[in-house]
């Protein structure tokens, strides 16, 4: 005797929709904004695959290199200089603070936080300089000399004019 076998009988439903109209992607493709975020992406992504073996990744780079030009920093003369908004500051120097790259001294209620690159920090600068310096001759050149003075004139000349906003 054969076992019976109960089928359900369903129809399946397939919805298909088409778009009457293209979509007009010109807003995105000319947005200024979205082109520069863009392109910073792409740029941040190069430098990070020179400088990950030495774990510190490019905005950290920036944030040691920056501590090592001057004695002490405040919180807020760093994330003006930078143009980083505080909190993602504070998110990037966690981990510096963690492995001992940065000190930071103060806070609390109107104190101020002072910042200070360590001697490990200086170290760990100098290991990632080559790395640095790799990633850069290969973007300039890709770029050009004279084609990356014009373009870093032209972005300079962008951030004091929307400054000034």
């Amino acid at each position: 005797m054969k076992p019976k076998i109960a089928v359900d009988n369903f129809a399946l439903v397939v919805h298909i929709h088409t778009m009457t109209k293209e979509l007009d992607m010109s807003a995105v493709e000319n947005c200024v904004c979205f082109n520069l975020r863009r392109v910073t992406r792409a740029v941040t992504q190069f430098y990070d695959s020179e400088m990950r073996r030495h774990g510190i990744r490019p905005t950290q780079g920036t944030i040691l290199s920056s501590l090592q030009a001057k004695d002490s920093w405040n919180m807020a003369e760093l994330s003006d200089w930078l143009g980083m908004e505080r909190t993602t500051l504070v998110r990037n120097l966690q981990p510096l603070q963690r492995d001992g790259l940065v000190q930071a001294v103060g806070g609390g209620r109107g104190n101020r936080v002072e910042l200070t690159i360590t001697t490990k920090g200086r170290k760990q600068v100098e290991k990632l300089t080559p790395a640095w310096k790799a990633a850069q001759s290969a973007v300039v050149k890709t770029l050009g000399e004279k084609r990356w003075s014009a373009i870093l004139s032209d972005l300079e000349t962008a951030a004091l004019a929307l400054n000034k906003n």
